[in-house]
């Protein structure tokens, strides 16, 4: 029998001393530590699709919009997608078949006055990065399911869009 393990490093994590110092990239490799994890979590122990809520529905005949619910999504990258209250969107300009899809993205916000930072002396640079939904029409489902969770099928049927009756949206997988 062979005796010598094999070691597969997988990540690293900080292990904070007393007295360590500590810069910006220390703290962001630590924020990441702990995303990444979850995103794994996500799609591995539930996959992707809508958690709770994100209902779609609309009024029949004098619809101009339908309306999603509030809800969670998890998106296929693992990220948390939440809509915390509901939100109406107006049908698609054009086309004969849409899909209502759920998109997770983020941004800096939230500039302040940091010392020294540029070439030319004081500037800002953003304090916060805020994560934020977007309801998005796509015209066909394959591209959308790379990124995003789709909740719904629009169909044009004698000049009006009606939601699909006959379309599911994804749920992530009960365990």
């Amino acid at each position: 029998m062979n005796k010598k393990q094999i070691e597969i490093p997988m990540r690293k994590l900080h292990n904070y001393a007393y007295g360590m110092v500590l810069g910006v990239e220390d703290f962001k490799q630590e924020q990441s530590y702990f995303i990444d994890r979850m995103k794994l979590h996500n799609r591995m122990l539930h996959g992707y699709g809508t958690v709770a809520g994100l209902e779609v529905s609309s009024s029949e005949d004098t619809a101009k919009s339908i309306l999603v619910k509030a809800g969670m999504a998890i998106d296929p990258e693992g990220n948390e997608i939440m809509l915390p209250s509901a939100v109406q969107c107006p049908f698609p300009e054009n086309g004969e078949e849409a899909y209502l899809v759920l998109y997770w993205a983020e941004r800096e916000t939230d500039p302040v006055p940091v010392p020294g930072a540029g070439s030319e002396g004081d500037q800002t640079v953003p304090s916060r990065v805020e994560e934020y939904a977007i309801l998005k029409y796509e015209a066909d489902q394959v591209g959308a399911k790379h990124a995003g969770v789709v909740l719904a099928r629009l169909k044009k049927v004698r000049g009006k869009w009606k939601l699909d009756k006959k379309f599911r949206a994804r749920r992530v997988k009960a365990k």
